[in-house]
């Protein structure tokens, strides 16, 4: 089913600048499944991990955060029985655990994945917050990092003097959203939180026969965070 007509009015009423087609992974025009309610998006994530769980030791438990969990999503990933799954937000009731993403309540390296969509065009800091994923994050391990990406602009785009709702609809697309990411900008924050990036476009994993069934646009690219070990640089000599 498409995207509802109340977010592109919405923004069209207030001024906002740009189309929904200059977005990078949404699907508006097959956005949620009329059985499961699911978005293209969480459709997406579900297709990319379903090959990446049959390849893990069923005897070992897989740790997993679910940052801000889709419903669908999440009882998705509960029917794994390896997988031990934690989820978390401010205020979502169903949560199992109420958080600041900027103050994780889990110990260093706890985590063997990570799932944080659509929240980093929310908060205060988002460098901040990525860190604080990588610091649970375990080594070796990965973040799927998504958030709205506008292709037509080259830098991340903030106005802290935008505080109402009807302001942000203007300015950012959404009255909650409070900043609008560029694709450079996006990984650039990525980066400066200490993870390695990796992009994966989605004809990488997926045929465009499955993209159709599944209602996922062919643009849509995965954006991994990758915990590695930092690389201590020798200091420079002077060679004089």
């Amino acid at each position: 089913m498409p995207l509802p007509r109340y977010y592109v009015d919405k923004a069209t009423e207030h001024g906002f600048p740009y189309r929904i087609d200059e977005f990078e992974t949404i699907n508006h025009q097959a956005y949620s499944c009329p059985n499961c309610h699911s978005s293209d998006r969480d459709r997406l994530y579900a297709l990319f991990l379903t090959p990446v769980f049959q390849r893990l030791n069923q005897a070992q438990p897989f740790r997993f955060l679910d940052i801000a969990p889709g419903r669908s999503l999440s009882f998705w990933l509960k029917t794994h029985p390896h997988i031990f799954y934690r989820s978390c937000d401010m205020y979502m009731p169903e949560a199992d655990d109420k958080a600041d993403i900027h103050n994780l309540p889990y110990a260093d390296e706890t985590f063997d994945f990570v799932l944080c969509s659509h929240v980093l065009e929310h908060v205060d800091d988002p460098v901040r917050a990525t860190a604080e994923i990588r610091r649970v994050l375990k080594q070796d391990s990965i973040a799927i990092l998504m958030a709205p990406i506008c292709l037509s602009i080259e830098d991340n785009y903030e106005n802290p003097e935008v505080t109402t709702p009807e302001g942000r609809w203007q300015h950012f697309g959404q009255d909650d959203h409070v900043r609008i990411f560029s694709k450079p900008g996006f990984i650039d924050v990525i980066r400066r939180a200490g993870l390695a990036v990796q992009e994966v476009p989605v004809t990488e994993f997926l045929t465009p026969e499955v993209c159709d069934t599944y209602g996922i646009g062919l643009r849509s690219v995965l954006y991994l965070g990758v915990k590695q070990q930092a690389v201590q640089q020798e200091p420079e000599r002077n060679v004089a």
